[in-house]
């Protein structure tokens, strides 16, 4: 998988843990600030049945085509910024993985105030962020942390 200098691509293993602990076989799946989108190639390649990635660089995109030509499937890209995308999305996913810059908690906080718009009822949203970062998670129930080093992947469902 190809990866540009200027992404901070979720590692191997937690990529690995991830889907060890989710199933995305048959189900819908948007990865927002996808970078080289090895996530969603990842999501693809185990099962995923419809896969959107979404970041605001057309460099990181042009590498997601990449990335998705080598393991021969398909995703929608969209280039967008994934605050803009949740504002006017019109589709619902069953999975939602996140990786937002880690120093961003402004970034990050209200792509979670938006994130219900675009999750299915039984919905589950991962968000992958370093783990000294202190984030408002009241609108979600955790349903799982894990941590991997400075990385803590957080694993959230709307509250009723």
């Amino acid at each position: 998988m190809k990866t540009g200098d200027f992404f901070r691509p979720t590692m191997s293993s937690v990529r690995s843990a991830l889907f060890n602990m989710v199933n995305v076989e048959g189900k819908s799946f948007l990865e927002l600030f996808c970078g080289s989108c090895v996530v969603s190639c990842e999501a693809l390649s185990r099962g995923a049945d419809r896969v959107v990635c979404v970041d605001r660089s057309k460099r990181a995109l042009k590498i997601c085509r990449k990335n998705l030509e080598t393991i021969g499937n398909s995703a929608r890209l969209v280039y967008k910024d994934a605050i803009d995308y949740l504002k006017t999305a019109r589709e619902k996913f069953d999975i939602v993985f996140l990786d937002p810059p880690y120093e961003n908690v402004e970034v990050i906080e209200k792509t979670l105030q938006l994130l219900p718009r675009v999750m299915r009822k039984e919905g589950l949203a991962i968000l992958e962020k370093g783990k000294r970062i202190k984030i408002d998670l009241s609108g979600f129930e955790i349903t799982k942390r894990k941590g991997y080093g400075e990385t803590e992947l957080v694993f959230l469902k709307v509250k009723e």
